[in-house]
């Protein structure tokens, strides 16, 4: 079946609604694999059965944290690319991004990739983009279905996509993908040359989906010791290679090598962690790295301890974690510096300018050590199991550190830190200019941006912290009226760039009251707090309504609900009505 060589004529809009993640360097997060690692998985019988297979496939590569999942599957991209006359297609999952979180976003990128290879195929989403816009990459169902026709249909050939950390996906998203990929090789489509390789951690509701239609074949990482411990092994004579490098001493440090094979924990993590520390030695004498080694915890847990109560400042070191964990998605260098910095009875940008950290990944280094790290100007938590290791569950604090972080206080912090930003007197007077139609420039907003470097941030997301903050976030309540009530010019700047980011092609609302603002962040307790204080409830914006008419179209079923009980009114036509004293559907003629 040749491929079809007439592309979509929509091409390049097509491309530019799937390219909703970074997916590329999402990848170049992982580490690079050691020479020899991972070989183990191409090499086993389950892994070769899954390849052959002329028809659509799943493989299930399951394994326990800190074993190396996300480094196999960058690997496996990598040998599938070389070794498969194949399209290969890829996402890794993070619950530390907004962007890495959901499914959508998974096939949204898996989509993205297969058009860029295979420019004819991207005609099969012209039906979907068309009815839809550019909300057909808003949804799983449609997503999957073009993703298999286009399989089906195209004359690509193979397409693998390679799944990391399904276990870091969003339950919401994570449930129709599975059954759309476990459906794969049983349904009537079974002969589409489509195939997945999943990685996750063996979890019991993920197996049950996973393992639902009998169609799986699963290697189990956490039955194959053998293979891991000699991957480990292979990462330690490496990484001492590279020690002995740094210290000028070929072949010296062979008594480490042994240290670290006898040591109690065997997982990747640990050893990188260890290796690491062998790394940042103050002199590299053999007392000192032989101190290191044979002092050092015997489980990660412990191993995090240990690393944050070398912190040389433990308050700020817990701000930054708070930070950290709680963020949509990681902060650049320059975000948590502002962050860090700004406070509530800081009146202009020029008093924040000037006490910004003259070299902030030092600063951040030295108060979390190797928690942290820096990739790419971006600061992200050392691996998903120290996030396990902070925040909060059904389990009690442990010692200074573990399970010490509640993600609502978290997300104050990040609430107080966005909302205090907004407030400054910059932004008090500087609405940006829009045409005649009430449109923002694209090149306004990003000269804006640029000049304010935690703005975009802070517009994108403050609300969902306020909102995550739950009571917590009502200390904040008198100063979100600075920046959300009617008329304040600190509301129409913000304002401005956030309804560009989100909702650029509806025209700009200037009349927007406080109660409306809330409605339309899904802000409920402010809602009710608004509700309680009365004032015109029933106020109306000329383009959007009443604040019920902007809950009721944001689908918020809670705050819809608030309003109504207070009797507030909707708008139809020019003509408010009391939607519950309404007694038949209202014409739309």
């Amino acid at each position: 079946n040749r491929e079809d060589t007439n592309p979509s004529k929509n091409r390049a809009k097509i491309l530019q609604c799937l390219y909703t993640s970074r997916y590329k360097s999402h990848r170049d997060r992982v580490p690079k694999p050691a020479e020899g690692t991972c070989t183990w998985v191409t090499e086993h019988q389950k892994y070769q059965d899954w390849s052959k297979k002329e028809a659509s496939g799943l493989l299930w590569l399951s394994a326990d944290p800190a074993c190396g999942k996300s480094v196999t599957a960058s690997f496996l991209v990598t040998h599938l690319e070389s070794q498969r006359n194949a399209t290969v297609c890829y996402f890794f999952f993070k619950d530390d991004n907004t962007e890495q979180k959901s499914a959508i976003f998974a096939l949204c990128a898996i989509l993205h990739q297969l058009f860029v290879q295979r420019k004819p195929l991207s005609k099969y989403a012209e039906e979907a983009f068309e009815a839809k816009g550019e909300k057909f990459a808003e949804e799983v169902d449609t997503l999957w279905d073009i993703l298999a026709k286009a399989v089906a249909e195209g004359g690509c050939g193979d397409v693998i996509c390679v799944v990391d950390a399904l276990d870091e996906c969003e339950e919401e998203t994570l449930a129709p993908l599975i059954r759309r990929i476990t459906c794969l090789p049983g349904s009537q489509t079974s002969n589409v040359p489509l195939k997945f390789l999943v990685t996750s951690r063996p979890y019991h509701r993920i197996e049950i989906e996973l393992s639902s239609m009998g169609t799986t074949i699963r290697l189990k990482g956490e039955n194959e010791i053998k293979s891991i411990i000699t991957d480990v092994t292979r990462v330690i004579d490496e990484g001492i290679r590279n020690l002995e490098l740094v210290w000028g001493n070929h072949g010296g440090l062979e008594y480490l090598r042994e240290l670290l094979r006898s040591s109690a924990d065997r997982t990747f993590l640990w050893v990188s962690l260890i290796l690491e520390l062998l790394r940042n030695s103050v002199d590299g004498s053999r007392a000192e790295l032989i101190d290191i080694v044979s002092t050092a915890p015997a489980s990660l847990d412990e191993l995090y301890t240990k690393i944050l109560s070398k912190s040389t400042d433990h308050d700020k070191a817990r701000r930054v974690l708070n930070i950290v964990v709680a963020a949509a998605r990681p902060l650049t260098l320059i975000e948590m510096n502002n962050a860090l910095t700004v406070r509530r009875d800081y009146e202009s940008m020029r008093v924040l300018q000037g006490d910004l950290y003259p070299r902030p990944e030092t600063t951040v280094k030295n108060w979390c050590g190797l928690f942290v790290r820096v990739i790419d100007s971006k600061i992200y938590l050392v691996h998903q199991t120290a996030r396990e290791f902070l925040i909060k569950g059904s389990l009690p604090g442990r010692g200074n550190w573990q399970y010490t972080l509640s993600p609502k206080d978290s997300n104050f912090i990040i609430a107080d830190i966005c909302i205090s930003y907004l407030s400054r007197e910059e932004f008090s007077g500087s609405p940006l200019a829009m045409d005649a139609r009430g449109r923002i420039s694209k090149e306004a907003v990003n000269d804006y941006l640029e000049k304010y470097s935690f703005l975009d941030y802070a517009v994108r997301h403050w609300a969902d912290h306020f909102r995550d903050s739950q009571d917590n976030g009502m200390e904040l309540f008198e100063f979100t009226r600075l920046i959300c009530g009617a008329g304040s010019k600190h509301c129409l700047t913000w304002f401005q760039v956030y309804w560009f980011n989100i909702r650029r092609y509806h025209i700009f609302p200037k009349d927007f009251t406080h109660l409306m603002m809330a409605s339309l962040l899904g802000q409920g307790t402010v809602v009710g707090r608004l509700l309680e204080e009365g004032g015109d409830l029933n106020a109306r914006s000329r383009l959007y309504g009443t604040a019920l008419n902007i809950a009721a179209v944001e689908g918020d079923e809670g705050i819809t609900k608030r309003l109504l009980q207070k009797s507030v009114k909707a708008y139809f036509y020019g003509k408010g009505y009391n939607i519950l004293h309404v007694k038949r559907p209202l014409s739309l003629k």
